[in-house]
């Protein structure tokens, strides 16, 4: 494993054992989990940042990283009157596969906390930074490699119930009815929406490929 893997997982697990403690505090406390995730957000982006810096990233992949999260950033500002009907799954997607894993989490980590200064924070911004955090990892981890785009579509499809379950099982946590039935109303109350976005994910990664991935890594220096 290269040192670059290595950081975007030293990345996820610090956020994987952040968000661990943080179900803690919801189950036991919820008044408390506020305080901890505005405690926990600096931390995180510090481990982002930490993550960037020590690779030294060429100016001009940070330009291409900035310019993918202000526009997953802003497209998120944009009310669509469809439920699950978003951008930002594909965004983070194309910013992992590339620029790398650790720019990929950078991407996803940072896209929900700028827009939510503007949505509203609160103690699901954690898990929207986990969620498309990890979700730019395991697209970075696939960089260099050539996929079809049937494997785009379902990978595409995959990524909206992926997010979608972590925010669920936020969800879940946070109405503290720990018993499986609910579990499985607060899934499949989600579902629609999940699906419409991994449909959507998926459709936008085969319309765009491999255009699109090419202007990024143009843009950026890598070819």
């Amino acid at each position: 494993m290269t040192k670059k893997n290595i950081r975007g997982w030293i990345l996820s697990l610090s956020f994987l054992a952040g968000v661990g403690l943080l179900c803690l505090i919801c189950i036991f406390k919820a008044q408390m989990a506020f305080a901890f995730t505005a405690a926990a957000l600096p931390c995180i982006a510090a481990l982002a940042i930490w993550a960037t810096e020590a690779r030294k990233i060429p100016a001009r992949a940070i330009a291409v990283l900035s310019a993918l999260t202000a526009l997953a950033c802003a497209l998120r500002l944009v009310r669509i009157p469809v439920e699950g009907l978003e951008f930002t799954n594909f965004l983070v997607i194309l910013a992992g596969i590339a620029l790398g894993p650790s720019e990929g989490f950078l991407a996803g980590a940072l896209t929900p906390l700028v827009s939510n200064f503007y949505l509203g924070q609160g103690t699901w911004t954690a898990w929207q930074m986990l969620a498309w955090g990890l979700l730019g990892l395991a697209a970075g981890l696939l960089k260099d490699k050539k996929a079809k785009r049937w494997e785009l579509f379902v990978g595409g499809l995959c990524s909206g119930w992926a997010y979608g379950f972590l925010l669920n099982l936020y969800y879940f946590i946070y109405l503290r009815q720990f018993d499986w039935k609910m579990l499985w109303i607060v899934l499949a109350q989600g579902f629609f929406g999940d699906t419409l976005s991994g449909v959507c994910t998926a459709v936008l990664l085969v319309i765009s490929w491999p255009w699109a991935l090419k202007l990024c890594k143009r843009a950026a220096g890598g070819e």
